[in-house]
């Protein structure tokens, strides 16, 4: 039996679970909202630049009939205006990527801690204190989602754990499960990643359980060298040396894998 497969290859598939509060969901719904808004900015600063190109500079007047300005200059502004007004969405879009959505909160509040200062002086707009760079907080939302169980940071060492104790309801005890479990020397966990996590894995060492449900005695089968597969048996005090079929035919209680990184 292929333990990964069997066991954690069901908790790493996708679940419908019924009414979840999603923090990521409502960040990346408000996300979406702002780089729709982004994106209109962007074309309407597109469209005042080809609008404004080869045009004469007309003068304009107010209603004094002073001079206010060419109407250049006054596309010049309108520009100026959305160009801001583009980079505030983008402040506001990189204090949502900050957000953890993951913390212990029943509202998620947007900190920008100075931030905002020091884009003014960048740009030379009023953002301190503006109500345009207000984010309120961050509501979750519910709703029908996918759950699964999956590693986010793939460890150096990985241990895996197989559980050979289970309650037998017919004697109505304890038991053993002696079937053979199937591994591999090498392990690809891409399979049960977030991420794609492009990181072999190597067996090092795999320890083996003798005995029933009660008790027993537990003898390790270790790689004598990272890089050659030379096995040795541990039990107590005697050392003998095994090869890899003998390892792989063994009753494995837990697996000891090392990332390989180059």
């Amino acid at each position: 039996e292929d333990f990964l497969s069997a066991e954690y290859g069901g908790f790493a598939s996708a679940e419908l679970v019924s009414d979840v509060q999603c923090y990521s969901c409502a960040i990346k719904a408000r996300m979406e909202s702002l780089e729709e808004e982004a994106m209109m900015l962007n074309g309407a600063i597109a469209s005042v630049k080809r609008r404004s190109r080869g045009k004469k500079k007309i003068l304009v007047k107010n209603g004094n009939g002073n001079k206010k300005g060419t109407m250049d200059e006054s596309k010049q502004q309108e520009i100026v205006g959305l160009v801001q007004e583009s980079q505030r969405i983008k402040h506001k879009i990189a204090m949502l990527e900050a957000l953890d959505p993951d913390a212990d909160n029943d509202k998620l509040e947007c900190s920008n801690d100075g931030e905002d200062a020091k884009l003014e002086m960048e740009l030379g707009i009023d953002i301190v204190g503006s109500s345009n760079n207000f984010i309120p907080p961050i509501v979750p939302l519910r709703g029908d989602a996918y759950k699964a169980s999956l590693v986010m940071r793939p460890p150096e060492a990985l241990c895996i754990h197989i559980q050979r104790r289970h309650y037998d309801v017919s004697c109505q005890r304890m038991v053993k499960v002696t079937r053979h479990v199937r591994f591999e020397e090498m392990l690809d966990v891409r399979p049960y990643c977030a991420y794609d996590a492009k990181v072999p894995y190597r067996l090092m060492s795999v320890i083996e359980h003798k005995g029933n449900a009660f008790g027993g005695h537990y003898q390790t089968y270790r790689r004598v060298d990272p890089e050659r597969n030379e096995w040795v048996l541990v039990s107590d005090e005697s050392v003998s040396v095994r090869t890899w079929n003998e390892v792989r035919s063994c009753e494995a209680y837990m697996l000891f894998y090392v990332a390989c990184r180059e």
